[in-house]
């Protein structure tokens, strides 16, 4: 049976009669409360009615069925007509999972709106196909079976993310109190290109008001949002935001120059990175060292996103070039081996 917005929108009504149990609803009433919402819809008239006894005959029989919503109707006799109503108290589709037709609905807008691949805003598509395949599959009576990351409780982002997408997308300049670690919040004008999640946080990218250089700004970082009249300066077009990235693990994209970074890798670790490697430009093939130690090759900028992930191996990476990296490494690691010096006298 094809699903358009009418029988959706009689599914509904009809739901919203069955699961009312303070009232019988007759056939004939059910035919003339999905006429009544069609009419108040879209203004189809309801004198001879737009929806038959069939019609709605067969809508319970898809509202029951597997490829419906699986609900149970009871038809209860009363003297020599039936009225119709769920056969659990509370039931309704708006608590089903989602059917299997609805999934199909949803996939064919998702191949309507993979046209705008490769613009930013719409990146989101590969993951919410991926959520909707595996979490439609539950059923109300089943535990989850998949957990994906996110941080609920991230600042910020019920206020302002929506805002800033809109922003973007209707090209808009903003204006934004931005709060940086250990730093006094300021107000910036920022011209809003682009929205990139990272280590399970939110960044705008954009240009500050006079600067020539495109900046992040973490969304949980920002205090104060407003939308201005200002002059909306369109992003150069030969800035691609998916190789304006491929440079850098993370974000944060500055002058420095790209460079050879070789990495002394453990056995241990070195599963772990083959299977999900540092960065894009980790070499295919990998040297074998002394001792069941590997040779790893990365081109990248030195950042803080670098070696932060660098420094979560711990002892199981060793910076060995260039020597600018390897010595704040060298640095960082010197400091956390005097934080937990068993020497340390206690206070």
């Amino acid at each position: 049976m094809p699903t358009n917005k009418n029988a959706q929108l009689r599914y509904q009504v009809l739901d919203k009669c069955l699961s009312n149990w303070s009232r019988r609803y007759y056939i004939e009433d059910l035919v003339e409360a999905c006429n009544e919402a069609l009419y108040l819809y879209n203004g189809e008239t309801k004198d001879g009615g737009c929806v038959k006894k069939r019609q709605v005959q067969d809508d319970l029989k898809f509202i029951e069925s597997e490829e419906g919503y699986a609900m149970q109707i009871d038809a209860i006799q009363y003297g020599h007509r039936r009225y119709y109503r769920y056969h659990k108290k509370g039931a309704s589709i708006k608590k089903q999972p989602i059917n299997q037709e609805e999934i199909n609905l949803i996939h064919d807008a998702l191949l309507l709106l993979r046209r705008f691949e490769g613009v930013p805003q719409f990146e989101w598509l590969d993951d919410l196909e991926k959520r909707l395949y595996t979490t439609s599959k539950l059923g109300e009576t089943l535990d989850s079976v998949v957990s994906f990351q996110h941080n609920p409780y991230l600042k910020g982002m019920d206020t302002y993310y929506k805002p800033i997408f809109d922003s973007i997308v209707n090209k808009r300049v903003i204006e934004i109190v931005y709060h940086p670690f250990d730093k006094d919040a300021r107000t910036i004008v920022v011209t809003p290109y682009f929205l990139k999640q990272y280590n399970n946080r939110w960044f705008l990218i954009g240009k500050h008001k006079g600067s020539e250089y495109l900046s992040n700004f973490a969304i949980d970082r920002i205090e104060g949002f407003d939308e201005t009249s200002k002059p909306y300066e369109p992003l150069a077009e030969d800035i691609d935001f998916k190789e304006y990235f491929s440079d850098v693990v993370g974000v944060s994209v500055s002058n420095a120059p790209v460079e050879e970074v070789m990495l002394k890798v453990s056995n241990k670790a070195y599963g772990y990175i083959v299977t999900k490697p540092l960065h894009e430009s980790q070499s295919a093939v990998s040297t074998p060292m002394e001792d069941g130690y590997w040779q790893v090759i990365l081109r990248v900028q030195n950042n803080y996103e670098l070696r932060t992930l660098l420094r979560s191996f711990g002892e199981q990476i060793e910076v060995i070039v260039p020597e600018s990296l390897r010595k704040m490494m060298k640095d960082s690691a010197d400091a956390m081996s005097r934080m937990y010096n068993d020497n340390k006298s206690e206070d």
